[in-house]
């Protein structure tokens, strides 16, 4: 459902992105290279406003100053309700952020837009890493910044990989020493170059996630030791009394038996590994949404992306 999109007066989406079209199928294509600039002006991106809250009718309408609503400037859109303390982080600053990424962490932006009108906005660089797990199964570095025009979350700056084979988001956000993400509050004001340095300090995760990824994939889990991961796994997430009736398990279950993407690979099948991309797998591209927007929302930064996490984590405990 591709049209629930962020989409700008003539019909585009408010989507632009260097190479392979994102999951959408739909946004700019820029050509290999493209600068920060470039996304800038392709996208055209709304500023956010701010305006005092106010009630009532005709003569007798009032202002509260309690509370201040969210605004796009060029179509008026309202994106939310937030006190008047709230330090507003422009969708431009997304793209800004990584002007000078290739210098200070590497890399280049790859894909960046809006979600729900403006809500949330991010963009995604690729840090240039990427190294095999086994075979031709390789895992690239990526980082993901995301903010929100709504309240509904932090900025935040997120190490993630994804999975060349299936261009599936692969959660990185393990119980390890390094930090993989950076959050700030929207009560601090957002200062890029601090984030930047924080980011440059953060050494190793990525390393350590592929070798847990190398690790997984030499464990051997059968059928009904998969079955059982799930039951578990998935047991906050279903209203389903018996877990291996609701659709999560049966389709996590089928990708796993070498329905997925790159299910048969090297170190996939019948492996933690194997199990460990059904649940990411399902969770970007099968698990039920009310639209594209919840969907990617979910898998990059909420219930999905909170599953995926649980799943590299409770698989390491079988290693």
């Amino acid at each position: 459902m591709a049209h629930e999109l962020a989409f700008r007066a003539d019909g585009s989406a408010e989507i632009a992105y260097v190479g392979e079209k994102p999951w959408h199928g739909l946004g700019d294509e820029l050509p290999k290279g493209a600068t920060p600039d470039d996304f800038l002006r392709i996208l055209k991106l709304p500023t956010i406003k701010r305006s005092r809250v106010r009630f009532g009718e005709g003569p007798n309408q009032q202002t509260y100053d309690g509370a201040h609503v969210l605004f796009r400037h060029d179509n008026k859109l309202p994106l939310g309700i937030v006190s008047p303390t709230y330090k507003i982080v422009q969708p431009v600053q997304m793209i800004e952020f990584f002007r000078d990424v290739a210098d200070t962490i590497g890399g280049h932006l790859e894909t960046a837009g809006v979600l729900f009108g403006g809500k949330r906005y991010w963009a995604l660089a690729n840090l240039g890493e990427k190294e095999t797990i086994r075979g031709n199964d390789t895992l690239a570095q990526y980082l993901l910044l995301t903010s929100s025009a709504d309240g509904s979350s932090a900025t935040e700056a997120r190490e993630t990989c994804i999975r060349a084979v299936c261009n599936n988001t692969v959660s990185a956000a393990l119980s390890m020493k390094t930090k993989h993400a950076i959050k700030v509050s929207h009560r601090s004001t957002f200062d890029a170059a601090q984030v930047k340095r924080e980011l440059a300090e953060t050494k190793g995760h990525f390393a350590a996630f592929v070798e847990a990824a190398r690790t997984l994939s030499r464990v051997s889990v059968t059928n009904k030791q998969a079955e059982d991961f799930l039951t578990k796994l998935l047991a906050d997430s279903t209203t389903k009394e018996d877990v291996s009736e609701s659709t999560g398990f049966k389709s996590i279950m089928s990708l796993f038996k070498g329905n997925a993407l790159g299910g048969t690979l090297l170190g996939v099948p019948g492996t933690a590994w194997g199990l460990v991309n059904a649940v990411t797998e399902h969770v970007d591209h099968k698990a039920r949404a009310q639209s594209t927007e919840n969907r990617i929302a979910s898998a990059w930064f909420g219930r999905g992306d909170d599953l995926k996490t649980k799943a590299v984590e409770a698989a390491l405990a079988l290693a």
